[in-house]
């Protein structure tokens, strides 16, 4: 698990929403979770591109908690909105942003539950 202190919202989104599309596959379907809001499941390769809709929910920290979660519970993210960060979890989701985590979406403020850098 990996905990990241937000910088740039719009570059967050696409990260985010490009490397859980890529986890769950052409068919497959993820969780959009809002603890105050309607939740979803829904197939990230039908939303988000031309003439389709936008993903359900934000994974920037908008002001409520919302989780992305595979069907399985094997990776997701969870903004954390007064902290301003996000927590990415599951091998196979950090694969698939790690190069994109340093450059675009700041440093780290967590590794697995401990601190490793400024909160």
């Amino acid at each position: 698990m990996t905990t990241i202190r937000v910088r740039r919202a719009w570059t967050l989104v696409e990260v985010v929403e490009q490397g859980l599309a890529s986890c769950v596959g052409p068919q497959g379907t993820l969780l959009a979770l809002d603890w105050q809001h309607t939740s979803y499941r829904f197939a990230p390769h039908d939303a988000g591109g031309p003439g389709q809709p936008s993903w359900p929910l934000s994974p920037y920290p908008d002001g409520d908690y919302c989780i992305y979660l595979s069907e399985d519970f094997s990776y997701g993210s969870s903004g954390h909105p007064w902290e301003e960060s996000l927590c990415l979890f599951g091998e196979e989701l950090l694969d698939a942003v790690s190069a994109e985590v340093d450059r675009v979406l700041g440093s780290l403020i967590r590794r697995s539950g401990k601190a490793v850098g400024p909160a």
